[in-house]
C-alpha cells in the first residue's frame, strides 16, 4: 500500500496495488496534506503511548482523539470501512477487550455499551431504525428504539425492558453476548417456538443453522427483549464461569458452531498449543434445545472440552446448576437444571 499526495486535489489517496490480477484500487483517506499529518501524529501518540492503569481511562482518551479527528476531517469516517474509520475501529475494539477483562461493568448501561463492543468485534453494524429498514438484504445488523437512552436512570439503572431488532444472525448469538455482560434477554417466543419445532427435522434444523453461518439467500431477523430483571439466568451464570476459565487460557464459547466438528475447528485457530488445547464450548444445535426464551435451562446441555478435568468441574460447580462429570475424555460435560427447580 502506497500513500499519495494528489497535487491537483489536494487530498491523501490510499494505493493498494493488489496481487496477481486483482486491479489497484484508490481510496482517498484525507482531504488534504495537513489532516492526513495530523492523523498519524495523534493516533501515533496514542499507539506509542503507556497503556492507562485504568483501560475505561484509556478507552475514554481514545474516543476523546477520534472525535477530534472526526471533527478535523469528517470525510475520513463518512463510511465504517474508510481507511481511518476501520483503524480507529480496531483500537476502540482492543480497549474494550482490555476494560472488560480488567473488570466487571459497573452499571446496566456500561453493560449495555460492552454488548455493543462485542458485536462490533463479531462484525456486527449499530444501525438506526431507518437504515434497519432500508437494508433488508444485509447482514449483522441490530438497532435499538428511539428512546432508548430514556431506559436508563441517571446512575445507568435498565428502568424498563428494551426490544433490539437483530438481522443476519442467530438468537442464540445475540442472547449469549448481552449474557457475557450479566443482561438477561428474553427471545421472541414465535421464534423459539419455530426454531424447535425444527429441531424434530435434523436436516431442516442444519440447513437453517449452515444457512445462519455461510449466508442464506435472505438473513433472518427478529427481536430480543433485554429485561429489567434484578433475577439473573443460567445462561449469564454459565458465561461467568466461562470467563474465569477464559481467564485462565480456555477458548470458552457458547453456541460457538452449528456442529461439533466445526467447534473443534474453531478451537484450534485459536489455540497456539494445538497438541495441549484447553477448551469448553457448546454447539448451536445444543443452545437452541436446552435453553428457554430467557436463558434458563429446561434440558441438558452438552459441553466439549479438553484441558483439566478437575479445574473444569469446580468452576462449573460454581454455577449451582447439576454438572454430570465426564468419567474420561471421550465423554462431554453435561449441565442441567438446578436440583429441585421445576423446568
Amino acid at each position: 500500500m502506497l500513500y499519495i499526495l494528489d497535487v491537483n486535489e489536494g487530498v491523501v489517496v490510499l494505493l493498494s496495488r493488489g496481487d496477481g490480477d486483482e486491479k489497484p484500487q484508490l481510496e482517498i483517506v484525507n482531504t488534504t496534506l495537513g489532516a492526513f499529518a495530523e492523523f498519524v501524529r495523534r493516533l501515533g501518540a496514542y499507539m506509542h503511548s503507556p497503556r492507562a492503569e485504568r483501560p475505561a481511562d484509556d478507552k475514554a482518551r481514545l474516543a476523546e482523539i477520534a472525535a477530534g479527528l472526526e471533527e478535523l476531517d469528517p470525510e475520513a469516517f463518512k463510511h465504517p470501512h474508510c481507511w481511518w474509520a476501520m483503524g480507529v475501529a480496531h483500537h476502540r475494539r482492543e480497549a474494550a477487550r482490555r476494560e472488560r477483562a480488567h473488570s466487571p461493568a459497573e452499571s446496566h448501561s456500561e453493560a449495555f455499551d460492552r454488548v455493543l463492543d462485542r458485536l462490533d468485534e463479531k462484525g456486527w453494524q449499530h444501525v438506526t431504525g431507518k437504515k434497519f429498514a432500508s437494508a433488508t438484504g444485509e447482514y449483522g445488523l441490530l438497532t435499538l428504539p428511539d428512546d432508548f437512552t430514556d431506559a436508563f436512570s441517571a446512575d445507568g439503572a435498565l428502568l424498563r425492558d428494551v426490544d433490539v431488532r437483530w438481522r443476519g444472525g442467530l438468537p442464540s448469538e445475540i442472547q449469549s453476548v448481552f449474557a457475557w455482560e450479566g443482561l438477561v434477554v428474553r427471545v421472541l417466543e414465535d421464534e423459539l417456538e419455530d426454531e424447535l419445532e425444527d429441531e424434530d427435522d435434523f436436516d431442516a434444523a442444519m440447513e437453517r443453522l449452515l444457512a445462519a453461518a455461510h449466508g442464506p439467500q435472505e438473513p433472518g431477523e427478529g427481536t430480543v427483549t433485554c429485561l429489567a430483571t434484578a433475577e439473573t439466568s443460567d445462561l449469564c451464570r454459565i458465561l461467568r464461569a466461562f470467563g474465569r476459565l477464559a481467564a485462565k487460557g480456555y477458548v470458552a464459547e457458547p453456541a460457538l458452531w452449528p456442529t461439533t466438528s466445526g467447534c473443534w475447528q474453531r478451537v484450534a485457530e485459536r489455540t497456539e498449543d494445538v497438541e495441549s488445547p484447553r477448551a469448553v464450548f457448546w454447539n448451536t444445535q445444543s443452545h437452541d434445545t436446552a435453553f428457554d426464551a430467557r436463558g434458563d435451562l429446561v434440558d441438558e446441555l452438552y459441553l466439549g472440552w479438553a484441558g483439566d478435568r478437575e479445574e473444569l468441574a469446580r468452576t462449573l460447580a460454581e454455577t449451582e446448576l447439576a454438572v454430570k462429570v465426564p468419567e474420561d475424555e471421550g465423554t462431554t460435560f453435561i449441565l442441567g437444571p438446578a436440583a429441585g427447580r421445576q423446568t
